[in-house]
């Protein structure tokens, strides 16, 4: 499988799940808290990206309950063994692929540099519950008050500018501001911090910061392209805070306009991802060192 064959087979699975949803607009990963918190099972580390997209819906899609997967090869280093009959379930892995001596070197190359692209590699990949013998790490979750905490240190550490007591949430980029409703306004205060982390996706996007402009790719439909990039950065983010993503009602109006790029585009989803994660990747990089991750 090609990599345009595994971006449209990811994108097509999102698309009927979001067709055969419950009635509403809602997004699939709505129905399942901590769902885009996938690790490695053998490293710990978290799937990135796209990775992160194509193994939660595909977690959604099969009703695992857990978030760890591996490569056949690792959990047998583990110790564990994938039953028979098991489907893997596809990532890709970006490596870089050194330059053949007969592909001219870029013109701003010197002689003798060696020249490197990045490639996409498929990997197959299975998840904890389609494995015997393995148990997961034990994790502690942090109580409503820790977790609440957690939030509260994340926002302030962006240093990002917001006010509160308004009658909606939204960021002006002429301001550089967060604009929100009081805390209490909010039916809980997961509600508030998912949608703080939606509007913080939005303020990394600052010329000042990463300078995400997709007018370039999306045309017509940049903006909302640029609510998908904010809707997946607060999915990664708030699972990674132990938060369950609050869906917005103003996005159901979105959802047509996401449903078109879908179905147009077959790697706009892994584009959209991708700017996702430099989105979340970027609020890490102002946290404490000891906070990050």
């Amino acid at each position: 499988m090609n990599y345009t064959d595994f971006a449209t087979t990811v994108t097509q699975q999102l698309v009927a799940q979001i067709e055969t949803g419950p009635g509403t607009w809602r997004m699939p990963w709505h129905t399942v808290p901590g769902v885009f918190d996938v690790r490695n099972a053998s490293t710990g580390n978290r799937y990135r990206g796209a990775n992160t997209v194509s193994l939660a819906l595909q977690a959604i899609e099969a009703e695992h309950p857990t978030g760890w997967w591996s490569t056949y090869r690792q959990w047998s280093d583990l110790g564990a063994q994938v039953r028979k009959g098991e489907r893997s379930t596809r990532i890709v892995k970006w490596v870089p692929a050194k330059r053949k001596d007969a592909d001219p070197a870029p013109a701003s190359s010197s002689t003798g540099e060696d020249q490197r692209t990045l490639v996409p590699r498929a990997y197959s990949v299975f998840n904890a519950a389609q494995v015997d013998g393995w148990t997961p790490p034990a994790q502690t979750a942090p109580t409503e008050i820790e977790r609440d905490a957690l939030a509260d240190a994340f926002i302030s550490n962006t240093s990002a500018e917001i006010t509160h007591g308004h009658n909606h949430a939204a960021y002006q980029p002429a301001r550089d501001r967060i604009e929100l409703p009081a805390a209490e306004q909010f039916t809980d205060s997961e509600a508030f911090y998912s949608t703080t982390c939606h509007e913080l996706t939005h303020w990394t996007g600052h010329t000042s910061r990463l300078g995400r402009d997709l007018s370039g790719r999306f045309g017509d439909d940049a903006y909302a392209a640029e609510e998908l990039v904010a809707e997946l950065g607060a999915a990664i983010a708030c699972a990674h805070l132990c938060i369950a993503l609050t869906p917005r009602d103003d996005h159901a109006s979105y959802l047509a306009h996401w449903l078109r790029i879908l179905n147009a585009d077959p790697k706009a989803l892994f584009a959209v991802a991708a700017k996702a994660q430099a989105a979340v990747d970027y609020l890490d990089s102002l946290q404490p060192e000891e906070a990050a991750g």
